[in-house]
């Protein structure tokens, strides 16, 4: 092989290679957008437990913005939410798993119309969803 067709070689395995990694850039990037007016919401029923002995909120319906197995990876999510303005509670499911709460409400309605404000302000909370208690 000479030495034109080694750089041409080199070339092609060059420009494939950012190719590759502009695809995944731009995966990532569009992962952050709002999801649109007519996304159906997650919804997830799922039985609360207390943290410390604490009990979770009576209300029925929590929005959520976070999930995490380590409860100290949920302090730190519930950190970072309060600086985009958001005042929070960590609740605690029966598998051990901490949800990060921004709104804790008794009117499905309301928590429905929230997560859509959610999405639409902030995309990089574009996966909140639905907690909904099971009694």
């Amino acid at each position: 092989m000479n030495n034109g067709m080694r750089h041409l070689k080199y070339l092609l395995i060059f420009i494939i290679a950012i190719s590759t990694s502009c695809a995944g850039l731009n995966k990532r990037l569009h992962k952050n957008e709002s999801p649109s007016p007519d996304t159906p919401i997650k919804e997830v029923e799922e039985k609360l437990v207390p943290i410390e002995e604490v009990l979770p909120s009576p209300e029925d319906y929590f929005v959520i913005i976070g999930s995490f197995r380590n409860p100290d990876n949920a302090k730190k999510h519930q950190a970072d939410v309060l600086m985009d303005g958001f005042k929070s509670e960590i609740l605690k499911n029966e598998s051990g798993l901490y949800r990060v709460s921004v709104k804790a409400t008794n009117e499905i309605d309301v928590a429905r119309k929230e997560i859509r404000n959610i999405w639409s302000k902030f995309p990089q909370y574009s996966d909140t969803w639905l907690l909904i208690q099971k009694r």
